[in-house]
């Protein structure tokens, strides 16, 4: 009977087996889908690095290397002194130690309400305690931080730069440089872009590149041959300054008023809260190229349709976005909270930002964390103004804008990298 059992579902899935392909082989006879599911040439491959390195990064028990795509070569770089074991250990720290923060700033920002709605000793107390906790809990994260973004720079990022001929900041005059990382598994949830010694001049990536992630090299070739870098239009603004069950975004009206002076009145649409709906934000964004999201967030690293952006009457998943799929230009992710998914971490993972490119924005600045309401705000106004320096609003170099920005944060307070590190961008 169990031969028997075991015969059925073997013939069964040779069946389906077949199916499968004979289905693919029919999709492949229509117009368009000739290459439909064949992976990538090595030519596509090249092709996809034509603006700087493209870097997948390889982690296996017997060994973990870098694949290093340029548009003349592509070639393996052994990392000896990575492991499957160790990269698991410190990602597990890594979140651990932002989550543990993230937990106690809310309860700080809660007591801080409470305190300012029932002013009593009880409550003045309480928010004093929660400062001393927030204070302590800051203080063993920073270190988690430093000694992350220190091994990342020892163990991968370095042996990488250096193979690439990026052995120091680009010279003065220069252009610079362009790294794509396009991570799997577990190095999703790492900040392989903040990797350094931030400490010690010249010893980071940022000193060396300007970097952006690429979810996968086929997605990074297709946006370089899609839609203009230009967008048209007007930029739509989704404001969530209160968001039930939430702690309160007072950085919302600070780029609320940024972004009214750049663009105008006939140059911004603005959804505010309760008119910030879902439906009414989906509609909206049929009309919009770009988008900036000044709300809450919430990322689902093993569920990635799952996560999205806290609006009016609930969360606007990203699979309610990628229903309506296509070509954007541009998105802007302001305090957006990442719920790395504490201390179980899945063997593949992807950022709320990459969901968001894969939905058809081209350019995706996001933030890991919420960040500092001074320090968000600065890199906000920094990367508009940069973007907006010819006159008109292009999105070209959205990257190199958001590199400027997070360095001159980065630049006064090298040693406490939550206050600049949170920022990434997700494009060509």
């Amino acid at each position: 009977m169990a031969q028997d059992h075991l015969s059925t579902q073997a013939d069964r899935r040779m069946s389906l087996s077949r199916q499968w392909s004979d289905l693919v082989a029919e999709i492949r006879t229509l117009d368009g889908f000739e290459h439909f599911r064949r992976p990538l040439t090595a030519a596509e491959l090249r092709e996809a690095a034509r603006g700087g390195p493209v870097v997948a990064v390889n982690v296996a028990r017997s060994r973990c290397d870098a694949i290093v795509v340029r548009p003349d070569a592509i070639a393996s770089v052994p990392l000896k002194g990575l492991t499957a074991m160790e990269i698991h250990t410190v990602a597990l720290r890594y979140v651990e130690a932002i989550e543990h923060h993230q937990t106690r700033l809310g309860t700080l920002l809660e007591a801080r309400a409470e305190a300012a709605a029932t002013p009593n000793h009880t409550t003045h107390g309480a928010y004093q305690r929660a400062v001393k906790d927030v204070l302590r809990v800051e203080a063993v994260m920073q270190d988690v931080l430093n000694a992350t973004l220190a091994w990342l720079w020892d163990t991968i990022v370095e042996p990488v730069f250096m193979a690439c001929g990026l052995s120091g900041p680009p010279p003065s005059g220069t252009a610079w440089p362009r790294v794509w990382w396009c991570p799997t598994g577990i190095l999703t949830l790492l900040p392989l872009h903040a990797a350094g010694r931030h400490t010690e001049p010249g010893c980071s990536a940022m000193d060396r590149a300007v970097m952006s992630y690429a979810p996968t090299l086929r997605s990074l070739l297709e946006v370089r041959s899609s839609a203009t870098e230009s967008p048209g239009g007007r930029m739509l603004l989704v404001a969530m300054p209160h968001t039930s069950g939430q702690t309160d975004l007072p950085q919302v009206r600070r780029e609320q008023r940024l972004l009214a002076a750049l663009f105008g009145t006939d140059g911004l649409t603005t959804l505010e809260g309760p008119a910030a709906s879902r439906e009414d934000v989906l509609g909206a964004l049929r009309g919009h190229d770009q988008v900036h999201f000044s709300c809450h967030a919430t990322s689902h690293p093993s569920h990635p349709a799952a996560g999205g952006v806290l609006l009016a009457d609930g969360l606007l998943s990203v699979a309610e976005l990628a229903a309506d799929h296509q070509p954007r230009a541009f998105a802007f992710l302001s305090a957006c909270k990442t719920g790395l998914g504490g201390i179980v971490l899945p063997d593949e993972a992807m950022a709320l930002s990459a969901a968001l490119h894969f939905t058809g924005f081209r350019h995706v600045i996001a933030t890991l964390w919420s960040v500092e309401d001074n320090a968000a705000a600065e890199v906000t106004e920094g990367v508009y103004r940069s973007l907006f320096a010819g006159g008109t609003f292009t999105v070209e170099d959205a990257a190199l804008a958001l590199h400027r920005a997070v360095l001159e944060l980065r630049a006064r307070s090298p040693e406490r990298p939550s206050t600049w590190m949170a920022y990434t961008h997700t494009g060509p």
